[in-house]
């Protein structure tokens, strides 16, 4: 009994068998456009923290040697019970007190910078950890991205034979899809850049609106200390000083960050807070006192308000620009999808016409008959059965240019291949899922919506634009 050969796959029918999956796998690749620049750009930004990290450690270190040794001054002056008669003594009282309020002076101000460092290096760290965990997530996304690239490689190299420098219309819009990508890598660093920066100017103008209330609690203690509060209202009064002195560097810090980010943001400067003295508070506490403190406060406050507005400023700004590199995303990205999808009809049609005009292997089934043929003894002629013509239309299990033609995109699609790709290439999730981790099907699993129309683009970017919204919209009472 004859062996019977299944007939080969032809070129038309690989596309038509992969068409779906394929379709799916550019889905993804879309969906995952953005991380690579992305996570280029957030390593620059970890990188660049560390470094001021490092640099604030080194300060704090250097700070609390400085403030040990100013305290150790001030106490040893402050609890020198023998200086202090002796001064009284011999009339110099008074340059007694005023050596005493300089080092207390000197020992307040070491402390003030220690704790406002500190307060810095807090934050670097809390952004250090939310920038890590940040990166964590592109590189798991990338890795996706990486995985959907060599499926697809993969399945161009088993559907797609012979070198595509054969067909000049294939190798052009090959470069046209390898400038639109790179137009819209462009777009994505500057949407991602613009957000980034959005976001700390929102946590700027954050800790100076904290700063402002500080400043203006501590103007109602000044007043309520004039009005002979007492020793209490100059210690509030204080506290609140302190803490708006804090708020102020971090806001500095924030705005600084973003300047590093995208240059074209300008700098707020230093927010001088007035800062009371001990020595003027309890030993010579009086009403002149009160009220020449009281309106270095007030001039504080006005300057914290125009560090507000100036910061505001710049908060707008950058959102409106983000929105205008989200735009261009947009464009970008839909160039860059009609390129790839013309390129991809291109070697559809051109692996249809090679397809449709190569010529198919002989069967088995003839190769067999003819060696028979061959060994058995010679006929003297040819009997009626030796020939006949073939069976009208295409063969069995093949599509013809016509009636492909005819359906448009061709007949209804198989099944998606259960394997496909070189050995030890691990399953590709489907589109719609996270990482894997999730159902295929987007009905089933809708995405949550952005607010801004390239979101869905730029994620990374869209939720930093997103932060600096509510950031904005969520503001403290002026």
């Amino acid at each position: 009994m004859a062996a019977v050969a299944a007939n080969p796959v032809t070129t038309t029918e690989e596309i038509v068998q992969h068409a779906d999956y394929h379709a799916k796998l550019l889905r993804t690749l879309s969906d995952l456009d953005y991380t690579p620049t992305a996570l280029r750009q957030h390593r620059e930004y970890i990188r660049d923290l560390e470094g001021q990290l490092v640099a604030s450690d080194r300060k704090v270190e250097e700070l609390a040697k400085a403030t040990k040794k100013e305290r150790k001054d001030h106490e040893r002056l402050r609890d020198s019970t023998t200086r202090r008669l002796a001064a009284k003594l011999s009339g110099k009282k008074e340059k007694y007190e005023a050596e005493q309020e300089k080092e207390e002076k000197e020992y307040v101000e070491a402390l003030h910078n220690e704790m406002a460092e500190r307060d810095n290096n807090a934050m670097l760290q809390q952004l250090l950890a939310e920038a890590r965990s940040t990166e964590e997530e592109l590189v798991n996304k990338g890795k996706t991205k990486d995985n959907v690239e060599r499926e697809i490689h993969a399945l161009y190299n088993r559907v797609f034979e012979g070198p595509s420098e054969s067909f000049p219309e294939e190798d052009k819009l090959e470069y046209e899809v390898n400038e639109a990508h790179k137009q819209h890598e462009r777009a994505q660093s500057a949407v991602n850049m613009e957000s980034l920066a959005a976001e700390l100017l929102s946590r700027s103008t954050q800790s100076m609106e904290r700063c402002l209330a500080s400043v203006k609690e501590a103007l109602s203690y000044s007043r309520y200390d004039m009005w002979g509060g007492g020793t209490m209202a100059d210690m509030m009064e204080r506290n609140a000083l302190t803490n708006a002195t804090a708020q102020a560097s971090q806001a500095e810090s924030f705005a600084e960050q973003a300047h590093r980010v995208n240059p074209v943001v300008q700098p707020v400067g230093r927010v001088q807070i007035a800062q009371g003295s001990l020595m003027s508070d309890v030993f010579f506490d009086n009403i002149f006192t009160d009220m020449a403190f009281h309106d270095k406060i007030k001039r504080s406050a006005a300057q914290v308000l125009l560090s507000l507005n100036r910061l505001k400023q710049e908060r707008d700004a950058a959102l409106q620009r983000a929105d205008v590199a989200g735009r261009n995303i947009s464009q970008a990205h839909q160039r860059l999808e009609d390129k790839r999808k013309e390129l991809f009809y291109l070697r559809k049609a051109l692996f249809e016409s090679i397809a449709s005009t190569a010529t198919r292997p002989p069967s088995y089934d003839k190769v067999t008959q003819a060696t028979a043929v061959a060994t058995s003894a010679p006929s003297p002629s040819p009997g009626p059965m030796a020939t006949y013509a073939p069976p009208p239309g295409p063969p069995p299990a093949f599509w013809s240019r016509e009636s492909l033609d005819k359906a448009g995109r061709g007949p209804p699609l198989f099944p998606e291949p259960q394997t496909l790709g070189t050995a030890g290439t691990s399953a590709m999730p489907s589109p719609g899922t996270n990482e894997g981790n999730g159902p295929t099907d987007p009905e089933l699993n809708p995405q949550p919506s952005s607010p801004r129309p390239w979101g869905t683009r730029n994620p990374y970017a869209a939720l930093l634009a997103e932060r600096s919204r509510s950031m904005s919209l969520n503001t403290p009472p002026q």
